[in-house]
């Protein structure tokens, strides 16, 4: 049986917004408290999903790249996060380089990078041990243009193997 909860008599107001005025105090301090664990949980999460994905889309290159012939491809669905509860914002997810053409020194003629960055967080950037070319307009492009896509949504990535300069490169195309 529950316990009948006193009502507040004119007498006793007083008492009773003084008591709901701590308790929504406390619970404004609860939330001050955890919104900061929160909020990294949400970036850890982002990381970690998007992390996952360049790391299979690094793999399938790699192997494409080692073990198979000029003219052989692959095809793979990745998905960033969007926006939730669960995961904060992606500003960028970058293929074969940085965005606006900026350089690396770990895009070379024989590897190449991922990048992405989580809003406010800085930016981090992957290296791949495979030389990565972006096909935009239907044309390769240099190797300093990388292909840039935003997070919440998913994308099919084509990777194709091919020989240039003499060398072994795979075209990425979307």
């Amino acid at each position: 049986m529950p316990i009948p909860t006193p009502a507040c008599s004119p007498a006793s107001r007083s008492r009773c917004s003084v008591a709901g005025g701590h308790r929504r105090r406390a619970a404004a301090a609860l939330v001050a408290a955890v919104t900061p664990a929160l909020e990294d949980a949400r970036a850890t999460r982002t990381e970690r999903l998007t992390e996952r994905e360049l790391g299979r889309l690094e793999r399938a290159a790699a192997t494409l790249a080692n073990e198979e012939s000029p003219g052989a491809r692959r095809t793979l669905a990745l998905s960033f996060p969007a926006e939730s509860p669960t995961a904060t914002p992606l500003a960028f997810v970058s293929l074969g380089g940085l965005p606006g053409n900026e350089s690396t020194a770990a895009d070379t003629a024989v590897s190449d990078v991922f990048a992405f960055r989580v809003a406010g967080d800085p930016r981090r950037v992957r290296r791949a041990e495979t030389d990565l070319r972006v096909v935009r307009d239907g044309r390769v492009t240099t190797d300093d243009r990388a292909l840039v896509l935003g997070g919440g949504e998913s994308y099919t990535v084509t990777l194709r193997l091919v020989r240039r300069g003499g060398r072994r490169t795979v075209i990425v195309s979307i």
